[in-house]
């Protein structure tokens, strides 16, 4: 597997870094060098790197004692969590040092690329770029027969209606303890920088599977958009009969399943679901629509689950809004009173008061406060940003300003 890759490795990290560096196999055996004539020769450093799953060093004096021609650094090569061979970066340990660690990461990054990646002309890998394409698809101005071209060689119309599924996974690199995770693959008890990217990489291909189990439908298009990010766009079957609100309440109900069946895996997933699109033309606003709506859960952190952009039209609002005079304003009070030390009580409180239909009994029991409790809390509020709770439109200002400040603070999908 490293012998098929090594000397290009070598030859191209050798020529951009200016310095020598050779590739040996389990072994220690020399299997890439720029220097054709070492392939094959055993590089005795490599032996205890291996060993002992370690970096080492070894100066000029070290090196001769070692029989080898330079000093310099050496470290081990991982693939699938075990060591299968070693990189030497010939020179002084204090000065190749600090390239050591960065030649490590190309060369397994390059390892990875050829060997974990998916094949350029698989099945899977011409889906997701299908899907890249709706993404940046401009209806105004694009070829829309081209794109319908390029699905059709893969068996999807384009010309049906649709509805696009989000799928944002919460805590996809952080899978070491879930005991009930089928995804999970298991290692050996030992530090492997690879480990992570490795354990992603193997569960993109199973996450594909768990997706299509639930959508059968040859037409439903899933795939990989990012390390963390998965997308589902499914036919629409449209009834005269039927309803906008009724079909969005159909792709939400696949959406709280997908959230369910992946949870079941140990899986945590915000799921958003965007409005349907009937036709190509619709279809890149519908995929954007669908992200906004995860993007607007991460940032209100708002708890691993189901979202339709009906069920946040007020946020969705909000954050399509720009910046004025007004907001600045209104930003700036807000800054002014985070200095106190009671200031995110004061603004919880002041939320649930507004989201009470501003009353006050409602509030303090949702907040398990005494009613003059929050009073006392309200005036206080009004006091420090000199406003009238009387005053619905100032309220409702100040109300909507902070709620754009929450969907600015965690910005991870956008």
């Amino acid at each position: 597997m490293l012998s098929k890759y090594a000397q290009e490795i070598s030859e191209y990290l050798s020529s951009m870094m200016g310095r020598s560096i050779i590739i040996t196999d389990i072994n220690g055996i020399i299997i890439g060098s720029p220097a054709k004539e070492r392939i094959g020769e055993f590089h005795p450093p490599s032996i205890p790197c291996i060993k002992y799953k370690k970096m080492s060093f070894d100066d000029a004096e070290g090196a001769k004692k070692l029989g080898v021609w330079y000093p310099g650094s050496t470290v081990p090569l991982f693939y699938n969590g075990r060591v299968i061979g070693t990189a030497a970066i010939a020179g002084e340990p204090e000065v190749v040092l600090q390239f050591t660690m960065l030649v490590k990461n190309q060369i397994e990054s390059m390892l990875r690329e050829r060997i974990l990646s998916p094949d350029t002309g698989s099945p899977q890998k011409k889906i997701n770029d299908l899907v890249r394409d709706i993404a940046s698809f401009d209806p105004s101005s694009g070829d829309h027969a081209s794109l319908s071209m390029k699905a059709s060689h893969l068996g999807i119309d384009l010309g049906r209606p649709r509805g696009v599924i989000a799928v944002f996974f919460s805590n996809f690199r952080d899978l070491g303890g879930l005991e009930n995770n089928p995804v999970k693959i298991n290692y050996e008890n030992y530090s492997d920088p690879m480990e992570a990217e490795i354990d992603s990489s193997l569960m993109h291909g199973r996450v594909i599977v768990l997706l299509r189990e639930m959508f059968q439908d040859p037409q439903t298009i899933i795939a990989s958009v990012a390390r963390d990010r998965f997308v589902v766009i499914c036919p629409r079957e449209t009834e005269e009969n039927k309803s906008q609100d009724e079909e969005i309440e159909a792709l939400f109900e696949s959406a709280e399943k997908i959230h369910s069946k992946l949870k079941g895996a140990s899986l945590e997933t915000i799921v958003g679901v965007g409005f349907p699109a009937r036709s190509l033309f619709e279809l890149p606003a519908s995929y954007k629509n669908a992200w906004e709506v995860a993007g607007i859960a991460e940032r209100l952190s708002l708890p691993p689950g189901a979202y339709s952009f009906n069920r946040l039209l007020l946020e969705g609002l909000l954050s399509s809004l720009g910046q004025n005079a007004a907001l600045r304003y209104i930003e700036k009070k807000l800054a002014e009173m985070k200095n106190d030390n009671d200031a995110s009580v004061l603004t919880e409180t002041f939320k649930v008061y507004c989201e009470s239909f501003f009353s006050k009994q409602t509030a303090a029991e949702k907040l398990h406060l005494h009613r003059n409790t929050l009073s006392y809390r309200l005036a206080k509020l009004e006091d420090r940003l000199g406003i009238s709770l009387e005053d619905f439109k100032q309220v409702t200002a100040f109300y909507l300003a902070i709620r754009m400040d929450d969907l600015q603070k965690n910005d991870v999908l956008q």
